[in-house]
């Protein structure tokens, strides 16, 4: 059960390559604090009491709540509902997200039997945050650039867990904590240029200057 949570989170990203509706890369973000949740619950079920709560809060209340609404609420108001211009058609984005989640598995395989590192964890986090990465390089639009962000994130938090026995809290909480205080600057940041451009192509901010 919890390889196959693992297996849906990385197959998530390829749903994330193949649509153009901010929407639904929000409600992906939604999905994948689920799936962190479930993943870390069927895995660490000697987990401390402490550490639990901290998980409830971290997976299910910051990343499948907080963070989207926050999210929806910036696409609400800037209005930009799809990001159509990506510098690659959308069906070879998930040709190349499938190359490199595929890679990611035949890592995994790679690496079973290694000490101190789970293989399937490993290798779907690593695709993951490629994949989050080479999005953010083709996507032309902020609102999609802060969505890839976080989905590395949760990539990071996956390979965290990959790593360690134990769920690893103080690393976990300074990701969050960072990834909380960049969301909310980026939200911000992106209703400014809302205003001033009336468009949230990334191309706008090479138009970005100070005024004497």
């Amino acid at each position: 059960m919890e390889n196959g949570f693992i297996i849906l989170f990385g197959l998530s990203m390829l749903y994330l390559a193949s649509t153009s509706r901010i929407i639904s890369h929000i409600r992906i973000l939604v999905m994948q604090g689920i799936l962190l949740f479930l993943i870390c619950i069927l895995g660490h079920k000697s987990t401390p009491l402490l550490d639990i709560a901290f998980l409830i809060i971290e997976t299910l209340v910051v990343k499948s709540i907080v963070i989207p609404w926050f999210l929806y609420r910036v696409l609400k108001k800037t209005g930009a509902n799809r990001d159509e211009a990506a510098n690659i058609p959308h069906f070879y984005c998930l040709v190349i997200s499938s190359v490199i989640l595929l890679a990611g598995f035949l890592a995994s395989n790679c690496m079973i039997g290694m000490k101190n590192i789970a293989p399937l964890y490993f290798g779907i986090s690593v695709s993951v945050i490629v994949i989050s990465l080479w999005l953010i390089t083709i996507k032309h639009k902020i609102v999609s650039n802060v969505i890839e962000f976080i989905t590395m994130e949760n990539g990071i938090f996956l390979l965290s867990l990959s790593v360690a026995g134990e769920m690893p809290v103080l690393v976990n909480l300074g990701v969050l904590l960072d990834v909380f205080i960049a969301v909310y600057i980026l939200g911000l940041f992106v209703r400014k240029i809302n205003k001033e451009f009336k468009d949230l192509e990334v191309s706008h901010l090479s138009e970005l200057k100070d005024y004497e």
